[in-house]
């Protein structure tokens, strides 16, 4: 059997799991696009009579990368544990001051607004209350636009000790996105924030351990310790999986796509406490796969000696 032929094989194996199927095509054609020899030769999940382990091990898949047989499992980055009623009531917000500002908007210098507001003022208000709210941020807008340079205004909070908004100005994309609303409440446990610019990323690793490092703490700790006892020198892999994608209701899964740069610092941190676990790890997501566990430029197992 050719190589291609092994991981076709393997791969039809994971057709209950379409995420988890395309994750692996993904990490094969990620790895032969870096020149080197990558295959899929089984899943010891699902193939227990050919991987004779008592018990059998917990993982997704083995693969040969250059010659180099190892265990590689997959999970996605799950996106942070929010509160209910803070998603619902900044979805109503957001709705409400896009429709409220986008005429605005196409007068703004660049043709949009930046609207960073906090939910807390809005979280439990009245009509009443939210209606005032929702006035204030129209005229601070307006403000705005009339001078020409983004707005803050310090001599009338909004409410409470939550953060003023701001309005500031950017590039629209086209005539339906004009107005960009966003929240800058600190979340439990995550604090994370792209860039207006959508370039940088800035965030605090310690917090994000908690939530979004959960799944990956539990794999090293329960999963692949497991596989590691048992199998001492093979190499072991993590995959991670930051795709967006829709599950079976068609409703979108609940994954967070963050930054490669974010995860390898993450995933550092957490295997300071499981050492020996985790040979590799890559990231698969909208930009790619990544490698985030040893040499950012390496993709193969970075075997010792």
């Amino acid at each position: 059997m050719n190589t291609d032929d092994a991981t076709e094989s393997v791969l039809r194996l994971m057709i209950d799991k379409p995420r988890e199927l395309t994750a692996f095509a993904s990490l094969i054609a990620g790895l032969r696009f870096q020149g080197l020899l990558a295959e899929l030769i089984g899943s010891p999940e699902r193939q227990e009579c050919t991987y004779r382990y008592s018990p059998a091990i917990p993982v997704d898949a083995e693969i040969k990368i250059n010659g180099v047989a190892g265990f590689v499992d997959h999970t996605v980055v799950p996106s942070p544990q929010e509160n209910p009623l803070r998603i619902a009531t900044q979805d109503t917000v957001a709705h409400e001051l896009i429709d409220l500002l986008k005429d605005l908007a196409a007068e703004a210098p660049g043709g949009g607004l930046w609207v960073s507001i906090s939910a807390g003022p809005w979280m439990g208000a009245s009509k009443k209350e939210r209606d005032r709210l929702y006035r204030r941020v129209v005229e601070m807008a307006s403000k705005a636009v009339e001078r020409g340079k983004p707005f803050v205004d310090l001599r009338r909070p909004p409410q409470g000790p939550f953060p003023l908004p701001t309005i500031d100005f950017c590039e629209a994309p086209d005539a339906d996105h004009r107005v960009t609303i966003a929240f800058d409440d600190l979340t439990a446990g995550w604090s994370g924030h792209v860039s207006r610019d959508g370039q940088g990323w800035s965030c605090n690793v310690g917090e994000m351990r908690s939530s979004v490092g959960r799944a990956m703490e539990s794999k090293l700790k329960r999963q692949l310790a497991r596989v590691r006892a048992v199998a001492p020198d093979k190499p072991i892999g993590l995959l991670l999986d930051s795709r967006p994608m829709r599950g079976k209701k068609g409703k979108p899964e609940p994954v967070f796509d963050l930054p490669p740069l974010i995860l390898r610092q993450l995933l550092f941190e957490i295997t300071q406490d499981w050492p020996g676990v985790l040979t590799k790890a890559w990231l698969i997501s909208p930009l790619g796969l990544s490698s985030i566990h040893g040499d950012p430029r390496t993709f193969d197992w970075e075997l010792p000696g």
